[in-house]
């Protein structure tokens, strides 16, 4: 149950909070749904061990859901049997109130929010997006790579203007821009999980070239990403290579297909 907490708490409560309780809320902002497990990876620099960071991220989520900040579903990943580390937490309304206050001072414009328990195909696509953040975190931490940026949706979503003059939007799952050896890295990120017709990649696909043709995105920030496409079996990932090779003007490059588990070493390269 979500408790209506006044801004005179949440402000005691920005007072009191540990930084790293700040991270973890900040990343539930962006990111929406994590596991205890993703929550603790992201955290496991703080640790001395990854039994401790479990041990620890466990506490510390405990802590914040008796502050009313945050909450986990009633499903787990795996099951009930699965332990506290298959816990999958999110925001409650007074933890988006929370953010609001610490980004603008004020909660005035925050509406009163209901979390629903989303649907099994939006959950896992969720955290799939997730897990890939927390495998460039962890592949950063490494290797000599450096995130200068990262976008979460809608912030990385695009739009340019389209022929009749309506905006017309791309929206990668995720938008990324890294640094390694003197140079920068942009990527734009699809996590696939094999749920999308062949018709629906062609449409994507059809959006994408329609920006990189319209050139905004070249003219605001000087280059076009590469858009990676992370899928979860070689099977699928042969399919979309299919896809591709066989789409009428797609620039080579321009899309890279791999399994999500092989992004680590996708993105370790960059430093050769």
């Amino acid at each position: 149950m979500n408790h209506r907490i006044s801004k005179q708490k949440l402000q005691q409560l920005n007072q009191e909070l540990s930084s790293a309780a700040k991270i973890v809320m900040d990343f539930l902002h962006q990111h929406r749904f994590a596991t205890t497990k993703h929550i603790a990876r992201l955290l496991r620099p703080n640790f001395a061990s990854e039994s401790s960071a479990i041990r620890q991220t466990a506490r510390l989520m405990k802590h914040l859901a008796s502050s009313s900040l945050v909450a986990h579903l009633k499903r787990r990943i795996g099951g009930a049997r699965a332990g506290s580390t298959s816990s999958i937490w999110h925001l409650t309304e007074a933890g988006q109130r929370f953010i609001y206050l610490t980004q603008t001072g004020h909660t005035s414009q925050v509406k009163r929010l209901r979390i629903a328990e989303p649907s099994w195909a939006f959950l896992a696509h969720t955290l799939a997006i997730t897990e890939l953040r927390i495998l460039t975190e962890e592949t950063c931490r490494q290797h000599p790579i450096t995130i200068t940026t990262i976008e979460t949706e809608p912030n990385c979503w695009r739009s340019h203007l389209g022929h009749t003059g309506q905006p017309k939007w791309v929206k990668p799952d995720l938008a990324l821009i890294t640094r390694a050896g003197g140079f920068h890295d942009h990527w734009w990120c699809e996590v696939d999980l094999a749920t999308e017709c062949p018709a629906r990649i062609h449409r994507k696909t059809d959006t994408y070239l329609r920006h990189l043709y319209c050139g905004t995105e070249q003219t605001k920030r000087g280059t076009f990403p590469v858009v990676v496409w992370l899928t979860p079996s070689p099977e699928r990932s042969h399919q979309l290579r299919n896809l591709f090779t066989n789409t009428p003007d797609l620039p080579p490059g321009m899309f890279e297909v791999m399994e999500l588990t092989t992004w680590a070493e996708r993105l370790a390269r960059t430093v050769d």
